[in-house]
């Protein structure tokens, strides 16, 4: 005999967590931190960055010839430049002062390098030290992405010192041994033009793909870049840009900082203001400039044309020439979608009050999960339309479609339990049911309006 009149079953209906792939990004290192190669660290603020990055190397001269310095290093540059090369170099610790500061170095050899200084600080008494290629660039990266705002972290992938070949290799063993890890990637800059990574791209511009590629390309390599690429947000820096300023770092920033909500809506990347970056000149490039979004290339330009003096990000397209956050809308659905139906079928499988089962009202269920998740794309701004609910067969659905029965709808159409097991008579043994779908209309934002302005001198009384 039981000691309480009332016996008391409970179950739990858990909600799910909100995904955050979409708020990942990652600087790319190859070879300026001391993590292992494969390892990232998370940098909550600039500051976070100085304990992971390798130590300056000791330099064993400098001279100083006609405007311009030779440095010798103590021992091989790292193994990630060859001669050509270019790369930011901070040189301290050397007497006479003048020697010391942030350039932009060219290699000249194994152990040598070359940086412009116009006046002469002297014969070099002590020759400091060198920050090795890559370092300088990471700390651009973090410092023009923090430059945008406190509230967002960065990871920092380490993928080991080499070129940008062996770069690109370690990076697609990242992504597949750490599928849905990180959302975009900051590439550096030497990628541009290396054959291995243009062919990589491709295998990233499948709908369901996910993933994202900040590149600063130039004026004269950009061409290399396919118009299908609708993984790469591809970005031209002013030839102005001081050597503290990574200006696609604060595009990455502008992509991951979005919130969906029904209070932090979701705006166009088109346009978004940026902080400390370096506008193109317009003066004498207006050619250039067209050239760039033509091909969809962005760049920072000023918001004067809407009376403001804020610099912004022209013109927020991936290469196919769609708005960032057309693809972010549509992987948000991917995500939010497939984690919610998810988790109603893990629920309905422990909740003994209300199971979900393979039936009519099963499939009803989902179909409001679907219908919901939708409606919440609608509020947080990812997308425009109105959320209905059809119960057809799937060559209906299809014929209504053409029919324009739901043209400008988000419609969520979930083929009856009779017709489908009807149809599908395996399915229902294995558990199977694929008859839940929906068109999504992704929201964007203008790119260019045309006005239409009559002026006349003609009166009527």
């Amino acid at each position: 005999m039981a000691n309480s009149i009332v016996e008391v079953d409970v179950s739990v209906t858990a909600a799910p967590t909100p995904a955050s792939l979409q708020r990942t990004g990652a600087l790319i290192s190859q070879g300026a931190t001391t993590a292992t190669v494969g390892d990232y660290k998370l940098l909550t603020q600039y500051s976070d960055l100085a304990s992971l990055l390798i130590a300056p190397l000791d330099l064993q001269s400098l001279t100083w010839s006609g405007g311009t310095v030779t440095a010798t290093a103590v021992a091989n540059l790292a193994a990630n430049v060859s001669t050509g090369d270019t790369f930011p170099v901070t040189i301290s610790g050397a007497s006479p002062a003048g020697y010391n500061g942030t350039f932009l170095a060219t290699v000249t050899g194994a152990d040598t390098f070359t940086y412009a200084l116009s006046a002469n600080p002297g014969t070099e008494t002590a020759p400091g030290t060198y920050t090795a290629p890559g370092v300088v660039e990471l700390q651009q990266m973090a410092q023009t992405f923090f430059a945008q705002g406190a509230q967002m972290s960065v990871y920092v992938l380490e993928l080991g010192a080499g070129d940008a070949a062996s770069g690109v290799t370690q990076l697609t063993s990242f992504i597949t041994a750490n599928p849905s890890t990180i959302y975009a990637y900051l590439i550096p800059r030497s990628w541009d033009s290396e054959p291995t990574f243009l062919s990589f791209l491709s295998g990233y511009t499948g709908v369901t793909a996910m993933t994202y590629f900040f590149v600063t390309t130039t004026v004269a390599s950009y061409t290399q870049y396919s118009s299908t690429e609708k993984c790469v947000v591809a970005l031209v820096e002013s030839p102005d840009a001081p050597l503290t300023e990574f200006s696609c770092a604060a595009a990455l920033w502008s992509a991951l900082h979005y919130d969906p909500s029904s209070t932090n809506k979701v705006t166009p990347f088109a346009f978004s203001f940026l902080s400390g970056v370096t506008a193109y000149p317009v003066k004498g490039n207006s050619a250039t400039l067209a050239a760039l979004n033509g091909a969809h290339v962005n760049y920072v330009a000023v918001a004067s044309e809407g009376g403001l003096t804020n610099t912004m990000l022209a013109w927020g397209t991936t290469l196919d020439g769609r708005d960032f956050t057309y693809w972010y809308s549509v992987d948000w659905a991917q995500i939010n979608l497939g984690r919610a139906i998810a988790n109603a079928v893990i629920n309905g499988s422990n909740n003994a009050l209300n199971p979900l089962y393979f039936n009519q009202d099963g499939i009803n269920r989902l179909q409001d999960v679907v219908a919901a998740t939708l409606q919440s794309a609608v509020t947080y701004g990812l997308s425009i339309g109105t959320v209905v609910r059809s119960s057809l067969s799937g060559p209906a659905f299809t014929q209504a479609l053409d029919a324009g029965t739901y043209d400008g709808d988000d419609v969520v159409n979930a083929v009856p339990f009779a017709d489908y097991v009807a149809a599908n008579p395996g399915d229902y043994k294995i558990g199977k049911y694929a008859g839940l779908s929906a068109v999504y209309i992704p929201a964007r934002g203008f790119l260019q309006i045309v006005f239409t302005l009559n002026v006349t001198d003609f009166l009527s009384q």
